[in-house]
């Protein structure tokens, strides 16, 4: 059984024969000269009939139109409805985004990635597919892109002619024991700070940890492809970026301190935090070109090669006890800021509007005395000092109180000329206020200057 024909087929029909049937009563008499009648009645009569349907098909239609317009309104008016109300929101955020295209485009930028991960395919099939230079930073620690994978390519690369540049991080250097301290957990940095080092020790706990660990791992690896290791050179300094050139694109990372709270704990790499951006080289735009003379500056400023790498390695033990030897309080602040306890009086993380230093010199000839009575109070040693107040090591507390007055008198060594100038300002200020007494083995108490109008204003 066949379906019936729907009403559009049926119209389309019913207009042929209606076009037929005119055609013929029109036609039909030119070249039938004795047409009987009733043959044109029929021809007239069809027509009409034909007529008459395509004009029902045709309101029918409307009918149908109408009722569709009626459906479509009402369907589409709470979303017209929800324009009109959003009108200014949508239209900010178009011209926003037309904004933030256009200074895209203007600073060269063609692709930002969540992180290094989404650019390892594209990363690895540029470097691949590499005509004229290659320049690596930062490649050796890195995260997810690592050099391991690359070491081939830069190898026929360099076979190729290429320029090649690879800039890894000498692990024996200040900046990479400060990365090492924000990359380790609190009881290793614990343990990398307060190592005595009065003698080279071989077996340094820094030499444990990843970024060491990494660093002697990249010159194995160097080793076994020589025609790499002969384009490598070690940064000293911190590079501010995970950067790779390739041609006329540069892959750029930005290096940051920070982390969000809800990365893993277990991965505490600084590299990988940021996003990556992808740059490309574009006439009158400058950033291809900035970031291109970063790299140069840092490769043409770093002096060690893998063999100076090496050689440093072999005396490891020896390198280190300096680093330590120079910057030991600067890392032992940095350990009191980001893993001591805050109720520590020593390490506290200092929440003073002006930083702290440790005095690095002799105890000068200064004591201090209280104001009301004139007693002298011996200082056995200045612990350290800012701007604004000293931390004392004294003999005795007893009498001490907080918000006491007191005075610092003495004299100030003529050398060093450092030790001299911070002796000389506060003899010159001579006022001070205990703000904090710490009463143990070595009690210690914490001054802070205070000028005759503070004096005058707490007196009131």
């Amino acid at each position: 059984m066949s379906e019936r024909p729907r009403p559009f087929a049926r119209m389309l029909v019913v207009c042929i024969l209606f076009l037929i049937a005119v055609s013929f009563y029109i036609l039909l008499p030119r070249y039938w000269h004795d047409i009987p009648e009733t043959i044109k009645h029929l021809l007239l009569v069809l027509s009409a009939l034909m007529c008459i349907h395509i004009i029902e098909y045709a309101f029918f239609w409307w009918e149908i139109f109408g009722h569709m317009k009626s459906i479509f309104t009402d369907t589409l008016s709470p979303t017209n409805k929800l324009i009109n109300d959003n009108r200014a929101l949508i239209e900010n955020t178009l011209c926003s985004s037309n904004q933030l295209i256009g200074t895209a485009s203007i600073c060269g930028l063609t692709d930002i990635y969540y992180s290094r991960k989404d650019t390892k395919d594209d990363l690895y099939n540029a470097v691949k597919n590499a005509e004229k230079r290659l320049w690596l930073l930062g490649i050796a620690h890195s995260e997810i892109v690592q050099l391991d994978d690359l070491l081939s390519s830069l190898d026929e690369k360099i076979t190729c002619g290429l320029d090649v540049r690879i800039l890894l991080l000498d692990a024996l250097q200040p900046a990479a024991v400060f990365r090492t301290l924000l990359e380790s957990t609190a009881s290793e940095v614990t343990k990398i700070v307060n190592t005595d080092r009065t003698k080279i020790k071989p077996s340094d706990p820094f030499f444990h940890q990843r970024v060491y660990s990494d660093f002697v791992y990249a010159c194995n690896r160097l080793r076994i492809f020589p025609n790499v290791g002969s384009n490598v050179r070690f940064y000293t300094h911190t590079p501010n970026c995970w950067l790779t050139l390739v041609d006329n694109t540069v892959y750029f990372q930005p290096y940051t301190f920070g982390r969000s709270p809800k990365q893993n704990v277990s991965n505490r790499c600084i590299g990988d935090n940021m996003p990556m951006f992808k740059f490309q080289k574009q006439l009158d735009v400058m950033t291809f070109d900035i970031l291109k003379d970063h790299f140069l500056k840092m490769w043409t400023t770093s002096n060690i090669d893998l063999f100076h790498a090496e050689t440093r390695n072999a005396d490891r033990g020896r390198i280190v006890k300096e680093i330590f030897d120079l910057h030991s309080w600067w890392f032992k602040h940095v350990h009191g800021v980001l893993y001591q306890p805050k109720d520590s009086f020593a390490n506290a993380i200092d929440l003073r509007k002006f930083p702290r230093q440790p005095w690095k010199w002799g105890q000068p000839s200064v004591s201090l005395c209280r104001e009301e009575s004139k007693k002298t109070i011996i200082i056995k040693t200045i612990c350290d000092y800012s701007c604004k107040g000293l931390a004392l090591q004294i003999e005795d507390i007893s009498g001490l109180s907080n918000g006491q007055v007191v005075c610092l008198q003495g004299d100030s060594p003529p050398e060093p000329f450092e030790a001299n100038y911070i002796i000389d300002y506060f003899l010159k200020i001579k006022k001070f206020m205990v703000t904090r007494i710490a009463d143990r083995s070595q009690p210690i108490v914490g001054i802070q200057t205070i000028t005759e109008t503070d004096r005058d204003d707490k007196s009131d």
